[in-house]
């Protein structure tokens, strides 16, 4: 049977609803925030339809086992929202694609895990001394042992200081490649398709996983994806501006102030394409995600919605 193409976006949002709904933990105010999505556009219930009619029809303790706050930090995470909307749109995947999140996101146990909930920033000092930050929705596995240091960015941003250690080198791996350094500080971001490195002091050599080499040095920002190196330029200065709490802009498309609020707000904060693109500057508070929009709202031709405290729309004014 054939389907309308629907807008990513908006299957995005409906995949989340659908989530949170079968997982059983949908509060009253949640469940009429649901209630005025499906409401505000006929395209809205048409999709919900489309994943999965009856929506009784799941009867899986997956989602179940998930607490409200994991459920959330998960379907926030881009990545995790593909694994709903890639290939079918039944309601069947979501408990597969459940524990699949459980156990990238670390919502179910794994050994040397560390990570951050939402709006949770944290410092960790490791087995050898070297001094680890994680911003909000990120998570590492720790593997260290008598040959290397190595961390696994499965999500989000790292900050580390590396301990000196020439017997052992430093390694910072995500599924594009791998980072290797011995005594430096540098930044890691974890993105949908590629892997960012900015350096701060000292050096890095990258090794992306198709064997493509670089070497980064100080002041210099490097992305990256599994096959090829994808820009190499000079480091804006302001990348490790959350580890106070900020997102700083200078001159950056609005989609990137507000991907970085995702990880500081519970629920979904959507972003209509025609305002995605509009260029500013500022410092926008993390902690305060409601007095950032305010001020993007004071200083863009944008309209910001609250439909609920779990869904913010963001439109051309």
């Amino acid at each position: 049977m054939s389907r309308p193409r629907a807008n990513e976006a908006l299957v995005d949002e409906a995949a989340q609803w659908m989530a949170l709904l079968q997982s059983g933990q949908m509060n009253a105010q949640e469940r009429q925030a649901f209630h005025d999505w499906r409401a505000a556009d006929p395209q809205h219930e048409q999709i919900i339809v489309l994943m999965g009619g009856g929506l009784g029809a799941l009867r899986s303790q997956a989602l179940r086992n998930l607490s409200r706050d994991s459920l959330l930090h998960s379907l926030n995470a881009p990545s995790s929202r593909r694994r709903f909307i890639g290939g079918s749109l039944s309601v069947m995947a979501l408990a597969l694609a459940a524990t699949l999140l459980g156990r990238r996101y670390n919502l179910l146990p794994e050994a040397g895990a560390l990570y951050t909930g939402t709006g949770e920033r944290r410092d960790f000092s490791l087995a050898d001394g070297s001094a680890l930050t994680l911003n909000a929705r990120s998570q590492v596995v720790s593997c260290f042992d008598a040959q290397q240091r190595l961390l696994q960015l499965r999500n989000g941003q790292l900050l580390v200081d590396v301990a000196r250690d020439p017997q052992r080198p430093f390694v910072v791996e995500t599924e594009h490649g791998r980072m290797r350094a011995l005594g430096t500080k540098f930044l890691v971001e974890r993105g949908e398709d590629w892997t960012r490195l900015v350096m701060l002091h000292s050096q890095v050599e990258v090794l992306t996983a198709s064997g493509a080499r670089q070497v980064v040095e100080a002041g210099e920002s490097l992305r990256f994806d599994a096959r090829q190196l994808l820009l190499l330029e000079r480091a804006k200065g302001h990348e490790s501006a959350w580890t106070s709490g900020v997102f700083e802009a200078r001159d950056r498309p609005l989609s990137e102030v507000i991907d970085s609020l995702r990880g500081y707000r519970r629920g979904i904060i959507r972003l209509s394409p025609q305002v995605a693109d509009l260029r500013l500057s500022g410092i926008y508070p993390l902690d305060d995600s409601d007095r950032s929009l305010q001020l993007l709202e004071r200083s863009l031709p944008i309209r910001v919605s609250y439909h609920s405290p779990y869904w913010v729309s963001i439109e051309p004014r």
